[in-house]
């Protein structure tokens, strides 16, 4: 299976940097003391009449730990690096989440939390002192506003990226937005019985996961104090944060801490979500790596280990465990039968998917290798081969970034949207821009409508599309035209996924949208909204074609390894 290279994550994770409004990286938060009250003169006469009391400062919120204090900009106030946790360190690294503790003193949240521990390139800095989550409200929102939240995931391959990449742009249109950093790598994955046995929970490997439902359970008791509302919360992940999002849709821990999910380019299939033994196998290994796998006291010795060490482990899959504690049994299985949280969905992603994990200068002597690599071991793979002929692309490396984008993402992402909607409202989306996707002549390699670039669009910033590593046209002045017609497609996908994070309905009440999305339902119709331009169109099953879902990917024939 291919799988994403470092150097493309970390472009990926810049170009998905979506947070703007105050504060940039580095430690934890600070507390500021409150003053002491000034000492008044001796009375000397009558107490003069009582001021009028002050307007409440936007910028201070009462949250169950204490009071924090933000920044406060024209239309958004930031609250950056609020703790939802304990610093999982020592005795708590490879250990639930731990109750943040209360303050005293005023915390002042104008500065990113540290991101959790990973490899350098994408994060200013890391650490594994890293449990921090971040709000936007409007300028004007305040307690008992009861405004929708929106819950961000990043992505980052379950090993890169932090809460920083929040689409805190969507503040400004009347919503609360949340992200927040989860423990990444092997410190949010590890799979392994003494610490199984250690922690007593009957939880395995799903640290990330239990940090995911952490800061969702802060988001219950404290989001009214920002004038949010818990009873409206939409999940929104994008790429591992889909697929995480995807396991939180089935984990029984997450009943009820959100009512709505975005889904956006995650594939959640099957091998997302390895069983307790895979995992453990996984685990061993690593620990036999780290020199502790005869250790009297093994936990003691792995929470010994400094964290280069742990971050230098190479070329092991991590991801969310199916255990029976936090994930009750493989989601893309769970959603067949209804055993899952049952909430409108919304689920789609790029035409162009795997156009960023691929090696552009791949020879044609390895492509039939590349492309045999998408099945499972004991398929055959002659069918892939004849789907994908070399002949037709202008560099070997556009057709195994089809077949990758197609079987890894399109069709992983069918698949859902067909288990799902037999049981809860699912909306689909593809996002296609024409000049990028079907460029004319293309002589050589070129990324199409990359994987996160509908994060641009569903955000409304269509402006900063060139600072998108991948963006085609980087370095050129689009025309007039072409610009004004991304910023009305993007005005669009902004106002589809605000009407859902208000009532699960991208429709809203039809006033405000020039295309009605239809719902998916199901193998009959498999509606989907194309995004695109010069104009928004609607399909049924077309897309199953184009991506070979049909014929090719199908549960029943290869099924997603993503």
């Amino acid at each position: 299976m291919t799988t994403p290279s470092t150097k493309h994550c970390l472009a990926l994770l810049i170009a998905l940097s979506l947070s703007a409004c105050g504060g940039g990286g580095g430690g934890g938060p600070g507390f500021t003391p409150l003053p002491p009250p000034a000492a008044g003169p001796a009375a000397a006469g009558p107490a003069p009449a009582a001021p009028p009391p002050s307007a409440p400062d936007p910028a201070i919120a009462t949250t169950t730990e204490g009071k924090v204090a933000g920044n406060a900009a024209a239309d958004v106030v930031s609250f950056l690096g609020i703790p939802y946790a304990q610093p999982p360190v020592g005795a708590l690294r490879w250990a639930p989440p731990q109750a943040p503790v209360a303050h005293a003193d005023t915390l002042k949240a104008t500065a990113f939390g540290s991101a959790c521990a990973q490899a350098p390139g994408a994060e200013p800095s890391s650490s594994e002192d890293c449990l921090y989550l971040n709000v936007w409200k409007p300028a004007g929102a305040k307690p008992g506003d009861r405004l929708p939240v929106v819950f961000y995931i990043h992505g980052g391959a379950f090993t890169l990226g932090s809460g920083a990449m929040g689409p805190s742009p969507l503040a400004k249109q009347g919503v609360v937005v949340v992200s927040f950093n989860y423990r990444l790598g092997a410190l949010g994955y590890l799979a392994n019985k003494a610490l199984r046995a250690a922690n007593k929970d009957g939880s395995l490997g799903n640290f990330a996961v239990m940090d995911q439902l952490a800061a969702l359970g802060w988001v219950q008791r404290n989001i009214a104090a920002f004038g949010g509302d818990a009873g409206s919360v939409t999940l929104w992940g994008t790429s591992a944060g889909a697929t995480q999002s995807f396991s939180l849709l089935q984990s029984p821990k997450a009943k009820g801490l959100f009512h709505r999910a975005v889904m956006q380019s995650g594939g959640g299939a099957e091998y997302s979500n390895p069983s307790m033994e895979n995992a453990l196998a996984v685990g061993d290994t690593a620990v036999a790596n780290w020199g502790c796998g005869n250790a009297a006291d093994l936990v003691a010795c792995l929470r010994a280990l400094p964290v280069s060490a742990l971050l230098a482990q190479g070329g092991l899959k991590w991801r969310p465990t199916v255990d029976a504690q936090v994930l009750t049994q493989v989601p893309s299985r769970a959603f067949l039968t209804g055993n899952f949280n049952q909430v409108p969905v919304m689920i789609g992603g790029v035409y162009d998917e795997g156009t960023l994990f691929v090696d552009t200068k791949l020879d044609a002597a390895v492509y039939p290798f590349y492309l045999r690599g998408l099945a499972p071991a004991g398929f055959d793979t002659r069918a892939i081969e004849a789907a994908y002929p070399i002949s037709n692309y202008a560099v070997p490396a556009q057709g195994v970034a089809r077949a990758i984008g197609d079987a890894m993402y399109a069709c992983g992402n069918s698949a859902r949207r067909d288990a799902l909607s037999a049981w809860v409202p699912v909306y689909g989306w593809e996002l296609t821009d024409p000049q990028l996707s079907f460029p004319a002549n293309a002589a050589s390699f070129y990324y199409g409508t990359a994987h996160g670039m509908d994060s641009f669009y569903l955000t409304g910033t269509t402006d900063t599309l060139g600072t998108y590593p991948y963006f085609d046209q980087a370095g050129t002045t689009p025309d007039a035209d072409t610009t004004s017609q991304r910023k009305a497609l993007a005005a669009q996908m902004l106002t589809y996924l605000l009407n859902f994070a208000k009532n699960g309905d991208p429709n809203g009440d039809g006033r405000n949208i020039a295309t009605r999305w239809p719902r998916f339902m199901g193998a009959a119709d498999r509606a989907l909204i194309d995004f695109t331009y010069p104009a928004i169109k609607t399909s049924s099953n077309a897309f199953e074609h184009t991506h070979r879902c049909d014929t090719l990917w199908g549960p029943d024939v290869f099924p997603a390894q993503y």
